[in-house]
């Protein structure tokens, strides 16, 4: 069992006694290893999850808030825009995963709001 807090489909966070952890969703796919040879009798290998340390922040709020706009922008340069205009559409898109992956955690009478 994973002890990490989701934030957006690919990125998670955790904390250890000093820092908050950034965590990046990867996909192993053993197949595409160099040297990869099928056995003809042997099942397809599986491709599993894992969850890679790419970050790490004070625990502190200027720590959280820093780590929160990182993922913002990371999670939106994997949308590819190709103009101003998908990269503003991909950054409020990442920011609402955020918020909602917060406020799902948050008891029922709080919630987060932009510009508030």
């Amino acid at each position: 069992m994973l002890n990490h807090v989701k934030i957006t489909a690919n990125y998670a966070l955790k904390s250890d006694a000093n820092n908050f952890v950034v965590l990046q969703r990867k996909l192993v796919d053993p197949t595409k290893a160099p040297g990869y040879k099928r056995e003809p009798d042997q099942p397809a290998p599986v491709i599993r999850e894992r969850w890679d340390e790419i970050a790490y922040y004070p625990l502190t709020t200027a720590g959280l808030t820093a780590l929160i706009d990182s993922v913002r922008m990371r999670t939106a340069t994997e949308y590819n825009a190709e103009n101003l205009t998908e990269l503003g559409a991909a950054i409020r898109y990442a920011t609402a995963e955020i918020i909602a992956a917060v406020n799902a955690g948050l008891a029922p009478e709080f919630s987060v709001k932009l510009g508030a």
